[in-house]
């Protein structure tokens, strides 16, 4: 009797301490689902963590927390500070700007159209339009080293190449 008495008992305490083990365990599983949850929506998220450039970043979308938001601002910027570039590729000798207003140009295009992927959800499309930016001043970069004069934009040329990097980070919190 003490036997079976001792096996109840030790059975018992095994099926209670493995439901207090699961409800601790539910409990915290539910815990860790609603912290992922708030992740995913972007609730407490630094979207510039990480970035290339962060402190950019930081400025030109501040503690946003949309992806969605940032995205669109930084775009925005992009569309912003290509167009001053432009203009000071057109202010610059004919012989020497021709490649640049062209891809300036074309970067516009791909900003605008990467604003309609963005709203369209379609990323894969957005991050291809930002990438197409970012090649685009690289190219007129080359075409200067190519003729063997100094890049006068450079600065800005650069600007736009890192916020379309800050862009295509914020971009992988979109889901």
């Amino acid at each position: 009797m003490k036997i079976q008495l001792f096996h109840w008992f030790k059975v018992r305490f095994v099926i209670t301490m493995g439901v207090t083990v699961n409800k601790q365990l539910i409990s915290l599983s539910l815990l860790f689902l609603a912290f992922l949850s708030g992740q995913a929506h972007g609730q407490g998220l630094d979207l510039c963590a990480g970035a290339n450039y962060a402190a950019l970043c930081h400025s030109v979308v501040g503690r946003e927390k949309s992806p969605y938001v940032a995205a669109e601002a930084t775009v925005n910027r992009l569309i912003s500070e290509t167009k001053q570039a432009k203009s000071s590729a057109a202010r610059l000798p004919h012989k020497d700007s021709p490649t640049c207003t062209y891809v300036y140009d074309e970067a516009l295009y791909s900003l605008k159209e990467s604003l309609r992927s963005l709203k369209s959800h379609d990323i894969g499309s957005f991050n291809v339009k930002l990438s197409a930016v970012m090649s685009f001043a690289e190219a007129c970069k080359d075409s200067f080293e190519e003729m063997g004069k100094p890049f006068p934009i450079a600065k800005q040329n650069e600007l736009i190449k890192h916020i379309a990097s800050n862009a295509l980070h914020i971009a992988t919190f979109i889901s």
